[in-house]
């Protein structure tokens, strides 16, 4: 009798334990029924239905396993009500059945996932869902650009680049001496630099190969007014362009069968100006951004530094060139 009875107990055991494993591991008795989503690379906003209220936000992963932080520099948790952030979104939990996901645009370039993990409290059960948002298309395009002049913009001197070149003409007989044109500026590249103020670049918003990146170049500040370049160049951080000097020469003796060498010191001068930029895209209100320091910065032989920026924009532009010239004999030339 006693042995039936143990025997009974033990296989209700069993039948517990494997019931409860079951249990554990069906979908229904998961916090959250759905293991994965994916949204559009467009700032969304995820709602996440729990079916129970024991649990916590216990972690969030990359793919490969690395554990993503807050703003702080924390590792990204939630144990009860409130919000979490980080680089590229929130998580929060208003209510005990819910968890929200905020997500914003996805202008990286490419897609970008997270893992949450959720377990009850006590960590005896644990479950991860998968998010996947894809890239952004709705590039915002710059509806317009206004440049002024602000108490530090203006025009300075910013130092001298030398340029020189040297000359061997066989194609003569002798030591003839022939007019040569040279085009020091060619090369002589403006850069230019864009810089703004605010959290996040808004050249990350925009296409990258959209008509509405190019905007007007400011080249020079007379009497108070800013002159702009002929041609419209592409906003970026960065960039350069071959100026309007590229085409000026300078007409040279060369002797034939010697060796010539040209030299010439080139100045400098930097502008700098201020701008306000405002970006639109189609279901968006417009975003207006007020972008301070712009530097532009233009290279090439015969001209100084000018800058602009929103506060600051430099650019590079001749001013003067002194030259000089040598002419030898290749076997005497040190």
């Amino acid at each position: 009798m006693k042995r039936t009875n143990v025997l009974q107990a033990l296989i209700f055991s069993i039948v517990i334990l494997f019931g409860g494993t079951a249990c554990d591991n069906a979908n229904d008795e998961r916090f959250s029924s759905t293991e994965e989503f994916t949204v559009e690379g467009d700032a969304s906003s995820i709602e996440i239905p729990m079916t129970r209220t024991n649990w916590i936000v216990a972690s969030v992963m990359y793919p490969d396993g690395g554990i993503m932080t807050d703003e702080n520099g924390y590792p990204l948790k939630l144990e009860g009500m409130g919000t979490v952030r980080f680089h590229w979104g929130s998580i929060t939990r208003d209510k005990a059945k819910s968890l929200t996901i905020q997500l914003n645009d996805n202008f990286a370039g490419e897609e970008r996932r997270l893992i949450l993990k959720l377990s009850t409290e006590q960590g005896l059960y644990s479950e991860q869902i998968f998010i996947q948002q894809k890239i952004c298309t709705n590039y915002y395009q710059i509806e317009s650009i206004t440049y002024s002049l602000d108490e530090f913009d203006g025009v300075r001197e910013a130092g001298t680049k030398p340029w020189g070149i040297t000359w061997i003409d066989r194609t003569g007989s002798g030591e003839e001496i022939k007019k040569t044109s040279f085009f020091p500026f060619y090369n002589a590249f403006t850069e230019y630099y864009f810089d703004t103020y605010t959290g996040e670049y808004p050249k990350e918003w925009m296409n990258p190969e959209g008509e509405s990146r190019y905007v007007d170049m400011p080249g020079n500040i007379v009497d108070g007014q800013i002159i702009f370049e002929q041609e419209k160049q592409k906003y970026t951080d960065r960039g350069m362009y071959r100026g309007e000097l590229k085409d000026i020469s300078f007409e040279m003796d060369m002797v034939g069968m010697k060796q010539n060498r040209y030299q010439a010191d080139i100045y400098y001068k930097t502008l700098q100006v201020s701008y306000t930029m405002t970006l639109s895209r189609p279901g968006c209100l417009s975003y207006h951004c007020l972008f301070l320091p712009q530097r532009i910065y233009i290279l090439t032989n015969q001209y100084r530094y000018r800058t602009t920026s929103h506060r600051n924009h430099t650019v590079r532009s001749p001013m003067y060139v002194y030259s000089h010239q040598k002419n030898r004999s290749p076997k005497y030339w040190d």
